[in-house]
């Protein structure tokens, strides 16, 4: 178990295959235009190369699924996939950011790269107050109801 911080009714514990279907619903109410797919998480989270942790109720961490995140390690390197928070204000994103960081450190990463929505103001500041600087941007990587959105890559030396 991680221990959550200050947080007294969730704490974070490494994603399993069962918290697949849990994670897939959670992004259809996160990220409606852009979810993965059970399919496509169970890849992820069955992957070496992978590290994913939730957050959910209780001090083990075994009640509703409350947020979740994951990285992809390549040496020096990690990538954060994805994360999402159902609770607004609740250190849930903070902790589950720390967590991946650590993750990556432990993986031998020395540094992390996320892409976010230009669009995305809320994720955006998140990011920045977390140490993350824009090094790059995609434009028109994502495609959103006939729109055209680009992905503001971000990094953050670990």
């Amino acid at each position: 178990m991680v221990d959550a911080g200050d947080a007294r009714d969730w704490a974070l514990r490494p994603a399993t295959l069962d918290d697949v279907e849990e994670i897939a619903v959670a992004e259809l109410e996160l990220f409606p235009d852009e979810a993965w797919n059970v399919f496509q998480l169970a890849a992820e989270l069955g992957h070496p190369d992978r590290r994913y942790v939730v957050a959910a109720q209780g001090a083990d961490a075994s009640g509703k699924l409350l947020g979740y995140s994951g990285i992809m390690l390549a040496g020096d390197l990690a990538d954060l996939h994805t994360i999402g928070t159902r609770r607004e204000s609740a250190g849930i994103g903070r902790a589950l950011l720390a967590w991946c960081e650590e993750q990556a450190r432990l993986g031998g990463a020395s540094r992390m790269l996320l892409e976010v929505r230009e669009d995305n103001a809320r994720a955006r500041t998140f990011y920045e107050r977390s140490g993350y600087q824009e090094i790059d941007r995609r434009t028109g990587y994502y495609r959103i109801r006939g729109r055209r959105i680009d992905a503001l890559v971000m990094q953050r030396e670990l």
